[in-house]
């Protein structure tokens, strides 16, 4: 196996969406005014593993993976290469990892973050959130009025940087805990739901509010929390 990088530099008006896929790999993407700039990160091998990277519909497609199937639940192990990723901060983000970390940082078009046991996190990410992780984290600061996370064992940590006006907030858990954190002038309803988990909420319920945070969880807890 070579030790081997490989760049490439699209055109930001050429691209409206970004969708990065790995098996292992880490997804690093950091916001810049520039044009799209992607490499490899990691070791891979050319005979062993598939990478693709080009534009389709105006979405750039970025992958690498084995070319050897693997029953593995998260792929195959021995590809662990990831990517980094620098681009316009409007650019919308589509991530997916088998067991990969995922770090999106200062982007305002939000976007779909799949996980199957990495961690996924956001720094001063706004827009759009949806969230899928079998086993892993999702954590970080955001500013979304519209976040939907799906987890099956995971715990979610998240700050908003300023308080949501309107919008909801969806999270569905088997068995992992979340801990939300607002501003002290957020003014939201809640529901909960949970088999055995427990619930705090610093902010109490108003049923007139515009901003809902609805939490659903087979053994999960949701602590919510005022910065």
């Amino acid at each position: 196996m070579t030790n081997k990088t490989e760049n490439w530099e699209f055109k930001s008006e050429d691209v409206i969406a970004i969708e990065v896929a790995t098996e292992c790999g880490p997804i690093t993407a950091l916001a810049d005014d520039s044009s799209i700039k992607a490499e490899i990160t990691g070791k891979w091998d050319e005979d062993k593993h598939e990478v693709k990277a080009e534009i389709e519909d105006r979405v750039l497609k970025l992958s690498i993976k084995s070319k050897k199937k693997w029953l593995g639940l998260f792929g195959n192990s021995s590809c662990k290469a990831g990517f980094k990723v620098s681009a316009p901060k409007g650019k919308k983000l589509i991530f997916k990892s088998g067991a990969g970390y995922i770090k999106a940082n200062d982007f305002i078009s939000g976007g779909k973050f799949l996980s199957g046991a990495g961690t996924v996190e956001f720094k001063n990410l706004s827009g759009p959130i949806t969230a899928k992780n079998g086993a892993g984290t999702v954590k970080g600061d955001i500013y979304s009025e519209e976040v939907d996370i799906k987890s099956g064992a995971g715990t979610v940590d998240l700050k908003w940087n300023k308080a949501p006006e309107k919008g909801n907030i969806s999270i569905k858990s088997g068995a992992g805990s979340a801990v939300l954190n607002f501003p002290k002038e957020t003014k939201m309803k809640t529901l909960y739901k949970s088999g055995v988990g427990s619930f705090n909420n610093e902010f109490g319920n108003n049923p007139e509010a515009e901003f809902e945070v609805n939490y659903k969880s087979g053994a999960g807890s949701l602590s919510i929390k005022k910065i």
